[in-house]
């Protein structure tokens, strides 16, 4: 499938929308967030979910925590800033 500028204009628009909202959610819940507790607030696909929240861990914006199967997903301690500031 080949995208024109708009199209990937629009896709690069709704992605940061997602990564915002997560990253949002995460923000208000101190006490940490699962996967399937994201994909059902923001009524996203757990997939979906699942992959931004690995971004945003990626960029050191949010901190994973295993608990038994589940990941318990926090905001990072300096405080989801890409920059650190």
């Amino acid at each position: 499938m080949v995208r024109t500028g708009e199209q990937m204009t629009t896709l690069t628009i709704r992605e940061q929308e997602t990564k915002h909202r997560i990253l949002n959610l995460v923000k208000e819940n101190n006490d940490g967030l699962t996967i399937s507790d994201i994909s059902r607030i923001l009524e996203i696909h757990y997939t979906t979910a699942s992959k931004y929240l690995a971004v945003l861990e990626a960029e050191k914006r949010v901190v994973r925590r295993g608990i038994g199967m589940a990941k318990l997903f926090r905001l990072a301690p300096n405080g989801g800033d890409a920059n650190g500031q």
